[in-house]
């Protein structure tokens, strides 16, 4: 029925003049927001090129760039990646640099200040002198490309216009620096040494070392520098390291990766067969961007990260490569001696030593909006470095016995991404060893085959050698005894080529046997996925020869090790409640295949959570004088410690009985509660929360989501709904299929770790191969390819993983950049 505007005044006066215009505004800002979208099917005029290059993309927006040289291969690539990612490479320089509270605000202003503190962006700016001139020519071609795109776009992507940022020109160094965020990202040292030294201090070293299985009580050699640290700086220290890398409460031990490699012997093309799928922190778009680059030499494909400008993990013609995190001890804090009349000045062996000096300052955006709100001045303060580095308590307020902070990828001299131009044109094992030489941080796991059939491994980067000390607690700066002697010598590090058995994998775990002479980690994963995979490859070979498709479907397995002991212990108890009947004979009968559509897998991980608390946190209450360190260990409690488990359900381990009184009872109750009686109060936990959450039978679906979240806009009420994305998961964080997960009470059980990229090389059928990133090539919100990748990595789909322009599959469009 037509509405008679004559006899509803107010309703006409509410159209015409608010809700028309306001729909019309709308339907404006999203024409130009529109414009933001980069054009890719036309001939665009650029400087910085020589030659004409050809960036043709495919159905999956995947850019091929052929290019006359390798320098304008790579002017294309930084186009292509300014196109797609020039706000997530725009966040990550002003992360690093420590500027992101010039953009959003008081927020980040901690963030910024132990960013500056530590100094990446400086290390960066120092690592050029390093590199070839070679590198240096590519870095400067490769930044040339961002920014003739920068150029020639009139309308940038939604988040500069939201936050009133204008990108400044790309330089080499911003290139650097991501390489030194990379190391951040994969090095938790310096924050494991403050927890270690809380727990020491609330438990008792024998304790201490049951949950942190990587640490014994023999090679604790002093803790007389441990004993100065004061509360309040390790928890602030905690807090922020945290803060900077995104950990979630739930479990480190699943940060990681997987990777590996079959000789031709156990393959069905007689060639050797790669696989690799990083594990990292789930973010949209995706850490990873995938490319192909062609030029007069070099050719690749694989994973490249937005702001570099090579294949970080891939392919070229002669050979390909994975890698992992080594997680080796690279960070030492330092715990100075502070001259009392001059604060200026440190402790060496009794004398006096000058600081470094360097004043930073830091300019804040005015809270929104900002013409009610007064101006927030710029805050400035001094940092202080000395000769073991930046002393990053300075980033929370002066101490009287600051921690020094050194780190191999504050290295000066740093050659990593000499290293990582070198494995792009590698041809053969030598040149390949040869390049990784030069790597410096983060220190990493290479899977390594090529098409004369060697397959082989080898680790990577700087890894100190101690005078003293086993990098497990802060140590004394003014005692040289506790400094660094170099580093483990290349040729030493673990190393393989061709092993008899013809398989080679690394999962984060352990590299090398007792007799090793070096420390190179404190904190191996445990060995849940590499067994696995060692296990479903020795079943296949078995049977059959080994396909591309085996290696997909392996890199999906959902069959967690780690709950073996656990429901061996579980089917043992016996509930007092009908309800805790049906749920253990729902264990009972479950294989430990943790998929979403399980209602065993969502029990038993609700009730590992509350078992392992449970089991933890009673003893890091804290008495009455040490009440703050206690409340700052609570949020160790949160993290699930698989191994700790199994040792102290493990009846065959002496000290069995022991250890279980010891832990299980519950020092703040009367009742001396056994390991059964927590487990069943802990199953009745699972219980009610899961019924909270998704009613009765609830499926690990129901309750576990892969949660990808935008970088800004996460934390924004109803921008997160538009620019977050989450869908129900399997997995856990000892799967193969990673899906490490944090617990809140609002949001139950969120994937925040996972595969962010997957890859199958078939050296002897290159067609056969195939990638994929998790979420999608695209960073613009209102891109199709945002977020097309998410299903059907979830459904272990690769794509193509083409080589050359005849293999391009379903070509989507063509652009020519010319001089």
């Amino acid at each position: 029925m037509l509405i008679n505007f004559n006899t509803h005044p107010i309703l006409f006066r509410f159209i015409a003049f608010l809700l028309l215009p306001l729909l019309l505004l709308i339907f404006a800002f999203f024409f130009y927001l529109n414009k933001s979208l980069p054009s890719t099917d036309e001939t665009l005029i650029v400087e910085g090129v020589g030659a004409s290059v050809e960036i043709i993309r495919d159905s999956n927006h995947i850019p091929h760039i052929f290019a006359s040289s390798d320098q304008d291969a790579l002017f294309g690539l930084g186009f292509a990646h300014a196109q797609d990612r020039m706000w997530q490479m725009e966040y990550s320089r002003r992360f690093g640099q420590g500027r992101l509270a010039e953009i959003v605000g008081v927020q980040a202003l901690q963030s910024d200040k132990f960013m500056r503190t530590l100094g990446l962006y400086g290390s960066a700016k120092e690592a050029w002198n390093s590199l070839s001139v070679v590198t240096q020519n590519n870095l400067s071609a490769y930044s040339a490309g961002i920014n003739a795109w920068l150029k020639s776009q009139t309308v940038l992507p939604i988040e500069f216009i939201l936050l009133g940022v204008s990108p400044e020109s790309w330089k080499p160094e911003d290139s650097l620096l991501q390489v030194k965020l990379m190391a951040l990202d994969l090095g938790q040292n310096f924050s494991s040494e403050l927890v270690f030294d809380l727990l020491v201090k609330e438990l008792g070293l024998e304790k201490a070392v049951q949950l942190m299985p990587g640490y014994s009580v023999d090679d604790i050699t002093t803790r007389e520098a441990s004993q100065k640290l004061e509360a309040l700086m390790l928890k602030q220290l905690i807090s922020v390291e945290n803060q900077i890398r995104g950990r979630k409460a739930g479990s480190s031990d699943s940060i990681g990766s997987n990777a590996w490699v079959i000789s031709g012997k156990h393959s069905d093309s007689g060639m050797p067969i790669l696989a690799a799928d990083p594990h990292l922190l789930n973010q949209i778009p995706s850490v990873w961007y995938l490319a192909e680059i062609q030029g007069n030499e070099i050719h690749v494909t694989g994973a490249t990260v937005p702001g570099v400008p090579f294949v970080i993990i891939g392919r070229n013609s002669k050979i390909a490569w994975g890698q992992t995190n080594l997680t080796a001890d690279v960070q030492d804090l330092f715990v100075e001696r502070i001259n009392p009349l001059n604060d200026n000045q440190y402790e060496l062996n009794g004398n006096w030593l000058e600081m470094d000096i360097q004043i930073e300052r830091i300019n804040v955006k005015t809270n929104f909006p900002a013409f009610l709100n007064d101006p927030i001045p710029s805050l400035e303060w001094p940092v202080r470095r000395t000769r073991h580095g930046p002393l990053i308590s300075d980033a929370l307020g002066q101490y009287g016995y600051p921690v020094a902070l050194q780190w191999t990828a504050l290295d000066s001299n740093d050659t990593t991404m000499e290293s990582l131009r070198r494995i792009n044109y590698a041809t053969d094992w030598h040149t390949f060893k040869s390049s990784i030489s030069r790597h410096i941080a983060p220190a990493l796991n290479y899977i390594y085959a090529d098409i004369t059939g060697n397959i082989a491994y080898t680790a990577a980067g700087k890894i100190p050698v101690r005078r003293d000390g086993s990098g497990k607690l802060p140590v004394p700066g003014w005692n040289e005894l506790f400094d660094w002697d170099g580093y483990i010598p290349f040729d030493i590090l673990p190393s393989t080529l061709n092993p008899a058995s013809g398989v080679i994998v690394n999962s984060n775990n352990k590299v090398h046997g007792p007799d090793y002479p070096y420390v190179i980690s404190n904190n191996w994963s445990p060995p849940y996925r590499a067994d696995r995979i060692a296990q479903l490859i020795n079943s296949l070979t078995r049977d059959k020869k080994i396909s591309t498709a085996d290696f997909s479907n392996l890199q999906g397995d959902t069959f967690s090790l780690q709950t073996n002991r656990p429901i061996k212990f579980l089917k043992h108890l016996h509930p007092s409640t009908e309800k805790q009947a049906q749920v253990l004979k729902l264990i009972a009968a479950w294989d430990g295949n943790v998929t979403k559509a399980s209602e065993a897998a969502a029990i038993y991980q609700s009730w590992l959570r509350n078992f392992n608390r449970r089991i933890i946190a009673d003893d890091l209450r804290g008495g009455v004088l040490h009440e703050r360190r206690g409340d700052i260990l609570q949020d160790f409690a949160d993290q699930l410690h698989p191994v700790f488990i199994d040792n102290l359900l493990d009846p065959s381990r002496q000290d069995h009985v022991h250890n279980q009184l010891d832990w299980c009872d519950q020092n703040h109750t009367d009742i001396l509660e056994s390991c059964a009686a927590l487990a069943l109060i802990a199953l009745d936990d699972a219980i009610s929360e899961l019924e909270r959450f998704a009613g009765a039978n609830a499926t690990w679906g129901d309750v576990h989501k892969a949660h990808y979240r935008h970088n800004i806009f996460s934390n924004i009420q109803l921008l997160d709904v538009i620019f977050d994305r989450n869908i129900a998961s399997s997995g856990d964080g000892f799967t193969v299929n990673v899906a490490g997960w944090s617990y809140s009470k609002d949001k139950g059980y969120r994937q925040v770790i996972g595969p962010t990229y997957r890859q199958v090389i078939d050296l002897g059928n290159w067609d056969r191969s195939g990638f994929i990133n998790n979420t999608g090539q695209s960073g613009n919100i209102l891109s199709k390819h945002y977020d097309d990748f998410i299903e059907p990595h979830r459904h272990m789909k690769l794509l193509p993983m083409s080589f050359g322009k005849d293999g391009i599959k379903g070509k989507g469009s063509i652009m020519i950049l010319s001089p």
